[in-house]
């Protein structure tokens, strides 16, 4: 190793100072809560994974592409909420709107997931 790279505990706890320690900490349960919350309610499988990921996954990396680095750790998790719930509406609405052009739940919820992962990032580019 090379002394220009830093080493991978030292990358760990850059990253766990970023903000990003937050954001995930919320996003993780949220996701959890409304993935589960919602293969009960929708009773399928396809639905609650996606919505898991967007919420999982998506937010987190949203966060990390659009806000800028030191805010305090209150902000970076009610902006994880806040972008979970818009998230979640964007889905719904998708899933929604699809279950009337497709029969086929899956379907619906591979549409939906697309629209939110589309609708998300045009809602970035504006809000920057």
């Amino acid at each position: 190793m090379s002394s220009t790279n830093s080493s991978l505990r030292d990358r760990f706890r850059d990253d766990l100072r970023s903000g990003s320690l937050p954001v995930l900490l919320t996003a993780v349960p949220l996701a959890m809560a409304v993935g589960l919350g919602s293969g009960w309610y929708w009773d399928e499988f396809a639905g609650s994974f996606l919505l898991l990921v967007t919420i999982g996954v998506l937010v987190p990396y949203a966060h990390e592409t659009s806000q800028s680095r030191g805010q305090s750790r209150m902000r970076d998790v009610l902006w994880t909420v806040g972008a979970s719930a818009a998230a979640c509406a964007l889905f719904a609405g998708g899933y929604l709107l699809a279950r009337t052009l497709v029969a086929d739940s899956m379907h619906a919820s591979v549409i939906a997931f697309v629209a939110t992962v589309l609708g998300g990032a045009v809602l970035l580019r504006l809000v920057r």
